[in-house]
């Protein structure tokens, strides 16, 4: 009689950690716009997307998208390459990283700076407004643990480093499972800001 298999099949490995993190003043200015980061969002550094795809989840024409992946490849953000179906007729794009992080401190230029924390800002508040406006059509799973919360609160500077220092940690516990997920497993974009600043009335 035919016994099954002990073999454990093969698991997808983990995609490579390819952050790049973004302090010079001439690449940050080629972020400057809100849907420059949104479509770096909905890119990937390992599955080619056509400007179309990335037209349509965005909501944009196909030639704002194609102006504004032109000026991200100057920047050194995103690649263009072959159809993957080898259809030359097709424009295919991949980010050149699996994920950003911006440092507008490091901008030389202070005025570049307070534009990137604007855009940030705006980047920020446009997509909970996105959500805010769909949420109402989508599953409870990806509603019900959504989390919104802010306060003032009184700290010394010693509990105030160790709290920044506790939720770096956190932050980056989460982050680094976006790793072990691609599009089709199961998983969605989720966004996760953290602040943590001195209070001024």
């Amino acid at each position: 009689m035919a016994q099954a298999s002990d073999t454990a099949q093969p698991q997808t490995p983990p995609r490579r950690d390819n952050t790049a993190t973004v302090t010079g003043t001439n690449r940050l200015k080629a972020l400057s716009h809100p849907t420059r980061l949104r479509i770096l969002t909905v890119m990937s550094d390992t599955k080619p997307v056509t400007v179309g795809q990335i037209a349509e989840q965005l909501g944009e024409s196909a030639g704002t998208v194609s102006y504004h992946l032109k000026q991200l490849e100057k920047a050194g953000f995103v690649t263009q390459t072959p159809s993957p179906d080898g259809d030359n007729r097709r424009s295919c794009w991949l980010a050149a990283q699996s994920r950003l992080e911006i440092n507008a401190d490091a901008a030389v230029d202070s005025a570049m700076a307070t534009t990137m924390d604007q855009v940030s800002s705006t980047f920020r508040q446009e997509a909970w407004q996105r959500y805010r406006s769909a949420s109402d059509n989508l599953p409870k799973q990806w509603t019900d643990p959504t989390v919104t919360s802010s306060s003032v609160l009184r700290l010394t500077s010693e509990e105030y480093a160790r709290m920044s220092q506790e939720l770096r940690e956190l932050f980056n516990t989460w982050t680094s499972r976006d790793l072990a997920h691609e599009e089709g497993d199961g998983s969605q974009p989720v966004m996760l800001n953290i602040d943590a600043f001195r209070w001024l009335p």
